[in-house]
């Protein structure tokens, strides 16, 4: 698995995603705007719990991006609001993009070939110490 961490503005990496969005709110509150892409690629927008300021977001990358050169099959984590809550991209096989010990703004690359056709399951968390606040599983597939 290849871990690749980058540093970035204000540029918006979520890439171009479909017009089909959902709202999900979790048992804890945390809550995400979804939109998944042609290509298989799912965005989760996480929203503070507290205050409903946009936190950043945990994406499932299903292809490679030119630009901003995001691989495939690979999790991206970004933090925008420096509020002192990190950022995770959770896949179920346990691969996890992190923006934890950083500042925001912040992004967290966790890519690695997985077998095309299966599905998983993605979700955004935020944490901070010990707490950990996570957004509903979505299915997404490689």
């Amino acid at each position: 698995m290849r871990r690749r961490a980058v540093a970035r503005g204000n540029e918006d990496e979520t890439g171009d995603l479909a017009t089909d969005i959902d709202v999900s709110l979790s048992t804890t509150g945390v809550s995400g705007i979804t939109a998944m892409s042609a290509d298989g690629s799912y965005t989760i927008n996480i929203i503070s719990p507290r205050d409903g300021h946009e936190m950043g977001f945990a994406r499932w990358n299903a292809d490679p991006q030119p630009a901003p050169d995001f691989p495939g099959d690979s999790l991206v984590a970004k933090d925008i609001s420096p509020d002192g809550w990190a950022v995770e991209a959770e896949l179920s096989t346990g691969r996890v993009a992190s923006t934890r010990g950083h500042k925001a703004i912040y992004i967290a690359i966790a890519s690695g070939n997985l077998p095309e056709g299966h599905p998983y399951m993605l979700r955004g968390c935020i944490v901070k110490g010990s707490e950990r606040k996570c957004t509903p599983w979505h299915a997404v597939h490689a």
